[in-house]
């Protein structure tokens, strides 16, 4: 992979992932060991506002809210994606997303903590959720726009196991024992933060991507001579983001070039535009479907409530947060050790192995919490633990990168926020309405998370193309073609029978 992508390039991947999805990881647990914390924070600040002490359940409410922040703000975030994608550049989202996950660190912890305000905390846990939405898209977005297509996958596929295992760290950051304390935990809160200090550290070195400059040059009238196209900014670009030089580098900026010549007539449209016309209205639909086959897994409901499906599993109380850490850490050993098998065996293949065993685990996890058996109870945290698995092989790890690659540039940025939407809504849903449906359904709760990851991995087997050594207009033209009822076998022999950009008309996508 380093000798297509230069070491500026590769820098400046690890940077963007680095300081957006670690942050991600780190606040989605930051208030569950530090819980007590909060509460005596809480009944402090009750007594110096009321001089009188909160009750369980004006902590619990508090505490309920200040969890919830993060889900409806990362909701509105990806709502209001589409605005910053359309009307910003990439590297200024990325800017506006660590401005806003800074902000939510120092409300959480100076502003919280200094004027004992619970407000703060809540208030916070809403920016960094509106920080965490936006990023979600954003970030994949400029990675996706600097990285070549070849090593799009590698590159794209770690962001799961980043959050998973910088999940885990939180988890132990944020222990009682740690930064989780009643005097430590505004430290645990401002941790966060500091990645995007870093980030921000380096932005005047941080390049806008290849398209914003040759769009920006076709804005502007700037030609180019045919004899030496090495002159304009984003070629000069294009050569300190990649390592091979010579007829490659010209090659790849002319298939870019191309991706943006053939979505002219569409650029800058509206999404009901976009989704008028057939080609891209099969990339937003696909992206939105591979994205909320995570979801689908039950992935929001799984996790939250590990410690009570361990708990009814016969784990003792006291020990079911570990057993939970060690969940997050297989989850994110699944993903890390399935990188490396994603260029091998390819993005779709994999997607279908981790469906195919998460729908193994469900069914498993509906057996073993319908029975109440010593065997049943084993059976329990087996069945979570081949969940980690399945998870981490297949929707966590091409969550962002299969919705990357089945895009163009003019749909990329309408499919992975209405992707993010759904992501997070349904997130949200899953997080308020599980907790009652388990209490109702008792195991077989489970049952409709079942069903959809099978509808979602037929749906990938029959309709979606394998994206490994397969070019932009390759996916382009599979869509452009299929109408929604091809095989992966008639993708196949369609990639040597591609037609030319300027041959997809309008009227032969609708």
């Amino acid at each position: 992979m380093s000798r297509i992508n230069s070491n500026f390039c590769v820098f400046l991947i690890v940077l963007n992932h680095a300081t957006i999805f670690i942050p991600m990881g780190l606040n989605l647990v930051a208030l569950n060991p530090s819980t007590p914390a909060i509460e005596v924070f809480v009944n402090e600040t009750f007594q110096l506002r009321y001089n009188t002490t909160s009750t369980v359940d004006e902590n619990t409410l508090i505490v309920t809210l200040a969890q919830s922040m993060l889900v409806v703000g990362a909701a509105m975030g990806s709502i209001s994606t589409h605005l910053w994608a359309k009307y910003f550049r990439r590297r200024t989202g990325v800017i506006i997303v660590h401005l806003l996950s800074l902000s939510s660190a120092i409300l959480m912890s100076i502003i919280a903590y200094l004027f004992h305000s619970y407000e703060a905390l809540i208030i916070g846990r809403w920016v960094n959720g509106l920080a965490r939405g936006l990023g979600f898209s954003l970030g994949p977005l400029y990675v996706a726009e600097i990285t070549s297509r070849k090593t799009l996958g590698f590159y794209q596929s770690p962001l799961g196991w980043i959050v998973q295992l910088s999940a885990v760290l939180g988890n132990i950051i944020a222990h009682p024992n740690v930064l989780g304390g009643v005097f430590t935990w505004p430290y645990a809160m401002a941790i966060p933060g500091l990645f995007s200090v870093l980030y921000l550290c380096f932005v005047p070195w941080i390049p806008d991507t290849i398209p914003h400059h040759l769009n920006v040059e076709k804005s502007t009238g700037v030609e180019i001579d045919g004899e030496n196209p090495m002159t304009r900014r984003s070629f000069l670009l294009l050569e300190k983001l990649r390592s091979e030089k010579g007829p490659g580098l010209i090659k790849e900026y002319e298939d870019i070039q191309s991706e943006i010549a053939a979505d002219n007539r569409v650029e800058g449209a509206s999404l009901r535009t976009i989704l008028t016309i057939g080609t891209y209205r099969r990339q937003v639909i696909a992206a939105i479907v591979v994205q909320f086959s995570l979801q689908a897994s039950g992935i929001q409901a799984v996790m939250q409530y590990t410690n009570n499906i361990f708990e009814s599993a016969g784990v003792h109380p006291g020990n079911s947060t570990y057993y939970t850490i060690g969940t997050l850490i297989l989850m994110g050993l699944a993903v890390f050790a399935s990188t490396g098998l994603l260029t091998r065996f390819g993005t779709k293949r994999m997607l279908v192995i981790g469906l195919t065993i998460v729908v193994c685990a469900l069914t498993l996890l509906t057996i073993s919490t319908t029975n109440s058996s010593d065997s049943s109870n084993i059976l329990g945290v087996i069945s979570v633990a081949l969940f980690a698995i399945g998870v981490g092989t297949g929707p966590m790890l091409t969550m962002v990168t299969y919705p990357s690659e089945l895009t163009t540039v003019v749909s990329r940025p309408n499919a992975m926020w209405l992707a993010s939407v759904v992501f997070w809504v349904t997130g949200g849903l899953v997080s308020f309405i599980f907790p009652y449906s388990l209490e109702l359904l008792g195991g077989y709760a489970y049952i409709p998370f079942t069903v959809l990851v099978m509808l979602s991995g037929g749906y990938v087997i029959f309709f979606l193309p394998e994206t490994r050594n397969r070019s932009a207009q390759d996916i382009k033209s599979f869509f452009a073609k299929s109408k929604l009822s091809m095989s992966n076998k008639a993708s196949s022999k369609q990639s040597t029978e591609l037609l030319p950009a300027d041959l997809i008309s309008k009227t032969d996508e609708l």
